[in-house]
């Protein structure tokens, strides 16, 4: 079970970890990005910095620089979500993207007799809610930790500073979230 701390990097691999020694303190509830299941969990900028690096592989291989690791972790957030959590609910606003590193998360999409259906499982450094948050309108999807998930999360006010601040580091790190983005789309195509 993870407790936010619970997780070592080993080489370039984020793993989680079975005995911990000092747990990192948790806040109570994700009431920034709208979710009280979510438990925000403190990190400093570097440990940010190194979980984005070792998640996101792409990260090491694009023209991003230690500044621009560094100005992008000091935009993120990261989040607990326990096994079984609502991570977030379909037709809610997506006010925000997530970056999963330890974990995995359900995507449940509505059916026509009012059920859930599995539309995909997100695991470690795959992103999660990039629909809702890139084309700014209501998730498309519902989703629920199927085990204790830990997320680096970009709010919609972050990305904005971001945007405005640093143009060119938003440019770097689009590619990726956009070419999932088109990949999702025509899966759901092929499946309606």
């Amino acid at each position: 079970m993870l407790d936010g701390s619970a997780c070592v990097l080993l080489g370039d691999r984020v793993k989680p970890m079975k005995d911990l020694e000092a747990p990192l303190p948790l806040l109570t509830t994700g009431l920034e990005i709208g979710n009280r299941e979510l438990q925000h969990v403190e990190r400093s900028l570097q440990e940010r910095a190194t979980l984005l690096s070792a998640t996101h592989p792409s990260l090491r291989f694009q023209d991003v620089t230690p500044q621009e690791l560094e100005t992008l972790a000091g935009s993120i957030a990261v989040f607990l979500a326990r096994q079984g959590s609502l991570v977030f609910q379909e037709a809610t606003p997506g006010r925000w993207m997530a970056l999963v590193v330890v974990g995995e998360v359900d995507v449940l999409k509505l059916d026509r007799s009012g059920g859930h259906r599995l539309v995909t499982t997100i695991g470690p450094g795959q992103f999660l809610g990039e629909l809702g948050f890139l084309d700014g309108h209501r998730q498309s999807a519902t989703a629920v930790a199927s085990t204790d998930t830990l997320l680096l999360v970009l709010t919609r006010v972050a990305f904005d500073r971001l945007l405005e601040e640093t143009p060119a580091l938003v440019v770097k790190l689009l590619p990726d979230p956009l070419r999932l983005l088109v990949l999702r789309l025509r899966g759901i195509d092929a499946i309606g």
